[in-house]
């Protein structure tokens, strides 16, 4: 990534689509690793990681459809997070590049409603192995 984009590293997230087993994962991570859950629903739940805020493992089921958090693309398996300074120049650098994107460019703020989320944006995109990646900006300011 050029310096626009600001490849920070790889994030220490990632996102599972867990076919009919979706269960045994959040009971694991949460009953085993002794992660804590920052958000539950039906075929969704978030395990935020010490390391940091921006910092977790999302779990999703098969009843989960909404492609701005995990595409329909990916049938089962596990989604690396890559941590951007400059999410859409990263977009940008990609789409110049010729690399597949999928869906639109998402701000956590327009998705969920939440002023709060503001800064914290993600794209898809196929990488040259056939898998599916995500590019994460999170640039919200820290809570006082």
């Amino acid at each position: 990534m050029t310096p626009e984009a600001g490849c920070a590293g790889l994030r220490t997230s990632g996102s599972y689509r867990s076919g009919g087993a979706c269960q045994r994962p959040p009971a694991f991570f949460r009953d085993v690793l002794g992660l804590d859950s920052g958000h539950t629903e039906a075929g969704w739940s978030v395990f935020q990681l010490p390391s940091g805020r921006s910092d977790f493992v999302e779990v999703f089921g098969p009843e989960h459809d909404n492609a701005s958090l995990f595409p329909a693309e990916v049938s089962e398996g596990i989604v690396v997070a890559f941590a951007v300074d400059d999410v859409a120049a990263a977009r940008e650098e990609l789409a110049g590049a010729k690399v597949e994107l999928i869906g639109e460019l998402v701000w956590a703020s327009e998705l969920f409603d939440n002023p709060s989320m503001e800064g914290f944006g993600w794209f898809f995109f196929r990488g040259p192995d056939g898998n599916v990646y995500v590019m994460q900006q999170d640039s919200r300011t820290l809570a006082p």
